[in-house]
């Protein structure tokens, strides 16, 4: 009987499974009022034209593109449901592809002057860059460089980084390296007074995983009804910029939460 309790007891704690290893976007996401899991998608192999909110927050997501461009539905880095972007081309201006999420009441999407974090888990696409038009790659973000007040995660030359903001001024941080295209990793980017970390957890054996800092303030990052987008950059109305930053490959676990 004593060992069927401690057994019992094991299976409760989660030992050899826990959230230790679990990577941070999967930590966080759940508790998320904005959440893109995906696992409401259609078939794998089917176009996506709109995605289900999986967190509390009222929050419109659609697929939004140029030139006849598509996401599809594929099988995601734990057996779910992912999302795949265009793939790289190299054309001046590629059709592009992004989703585009637009609350229709709240604030979720809102942080102001409060501490708030971000991210997704993303594949990369062995090409995904090279040309003066698509040199990077666009992972979650709201508002632009010139915008009064921006967030967002990009991976330029494959080497993740984050930038937010807002009234008092602008963060920036970086990874010291880049990540290996193909393998799975989650990213997130936590902004907690003046401090704004990136994290970045390969799912299984791949590189340019780590953890950084920087301290800068940002003070209240005001959107001013900008949508947020996933896979690339839009203008203010959400419609897409053809190519520059496509996302080229695959993105799971969007989510952003505020607190």
């Amino acid at each position: 009987m004593p060992t069927l309790i401690v057994l019992a007891l094991l299976g409760l704690s989660g030992c050899g499974g826990g959230d230790e290893d679990t990577p941070p976007a999967h930590r966080a996401a759940p508790k998320a009022p904005f959440m893109l899991d995906f696992e409401s998608m259609p078939t794998v192999g089917d176009d996506v034209s709109t995605v289900s909110n999986a967190g509390s927050a009222d929050v419109k997501v659609e697929v939004r593109s140029t030139g006849g461009a598509s996401v599809q539905a594929v099988e995601g880095p734990d057996g779910g449901h992912a999302v795949r972007f265009p793939a790289y081309t190299g054309a001046a201006a590629a059709p592009a592809a992004v989703l585009v999420a637009t609350e229709q009441g709240g604030d979720a999407l809102d942080p102001g002057a409060d501490g708030f974090t971000f991210g997704a888990s993303f594949q990369l696409d062995e090409k995904s860059s090279g040309s003066e038009a698509d040199n990077g790659d666009n992972l979650v973000q709201r508002g632009t460089f010139d915008s009064p007040g921006q967030l967002k995660i990009q991976l330029d030359h494959d080497v993740p980084s984050c930038r937010v903001k807002g009234d008092a001024g602008e963060a920036f941080v970086k990874a010291d390296g880049p990540v290996d295209p193909g393998a799975w990793y989650s990213v997130t980017c936590e902004r907690k007074g003046s401090d704004l970390e990136l994290t970045v957890k390969a799912y299984d054996d791949g590189a340019g995983g780590g953890t950084w800092h920087t301290s800068a303030p940002t003070g209240d990052v005001a959107m001013d009804d900008l949508p947020l987008t996933i896979g690339g950059k839009t203008g203010p109305d959400g419609t897409p910029v053809a190519s520059p930053d496509q996302f080229n490959g695959a993105v799971d676990d969007v989510f952003f939460r505020v607190g």
